[in-house]
């Protein structure tokens, strides 16, 4: 990665192939969220809690796959899936940090997004920002305005006691033992003991409505159990083959 400031007349040339940008996800078993997402998120995917690489904290994420680098959603050629999350749509574009604190455009020139055959290109011959460039403004607005209150949600779960290991240990059908580690959700026995005042702030924050996404979407790693199951079988198909 080489993340540089988007400058519109440097950069006025780049080309964007947007065939590439759901790509990027293809090796991704976990992409962090915001809380706008969550009821989008949850209808496809399970929403998980784990502590960030960057900084240790917890954060939301969606889980793709059951293993590192394994994307179950991921096609070969595109996210099989009716929401496709804001940090995948938003390649390959960042906000990176002045030291003033203001938020800076930064484009990866190393991401494979960037190609001379793409079909989208940044800024209009006149100079102004072209419309694709206004979406990928539009979806990194959402994500920077998204911070604050996820980190709000999270730092209300954790002072209810909230989150919990989630050990997941599965049993393929060909018999295949699967454990997954290192991911949190939300105590559901913790949640129903909570008393009627605590439930009563969550409503008036509207973070009720969040964590009963955040259940909902726990339904979601069947989802992910049975695309597992179909890829081994895909796989071992494959080699019978050879």
């Amino acid at each position: 990665m080489r993340l540089v400031e988007l400058s519109r007349s440097a950069h006025a040339g780049l080309r964007i192939r947007t065939q590439q940008i759901e790509a990027t996800a293809a090796g991704q078993h976990l992409i962090p969220l915001v809380v706008s997402e969550f009821r989008k998120a949850a209808v496809q995917y399970p929403i998980v809690f784990a502590k960030s690489p960057e900084d240790g904290r917890f954060a939301p994420y969606v889980l793709m796959g059951l293993a590192p680098e394994e994307n179950l959603f991921w096609s070969g050629t595109e996210l099989d899936a009716a929401y496709v999350p804001l940090n995948v749509r938003r390649q390959p574009f960042y906000v990176g940090d002045n030291p003033d604190g203001a938020g800076v455009l930064c484009v990866d020139l190393e991401s494979p997004c960037l190609d001379e055959s793409g079909t989208e290109v940044l800024v209009n011959p006149d100079g102004s920002d072209s419309d694709y460039l206004k979406k990928v403004l539009a979806t990194l607005g959402e994500l920077v305005a998204g911070r604050a209150p996820t980190g709000q949600f999270v730092a209300n779960l954790l002072s209810l006691d909230l989150l919990a290991p989630i050990l997941l240990d599965i049993v393929l059908d060909d018999g295949t033992p699967l454990k997954v580690q290192g991911l949190y959700g939300l105590d559901e026995e913790r949640f129903r003991q909570l008393p009627a005042a605590e439930l009563s702030i969550l409503w008036s924050s509207g973070r009720l409505d969040l964590i009963y996404a955040v259940l909902l979407a726990g339904g979601q790693i069947f989802n992910l159990i049975r695309l597992k199951n179909r890829r081994s079988a895909l796989g071992r198909a494959w080699h019978s083959h050879d």
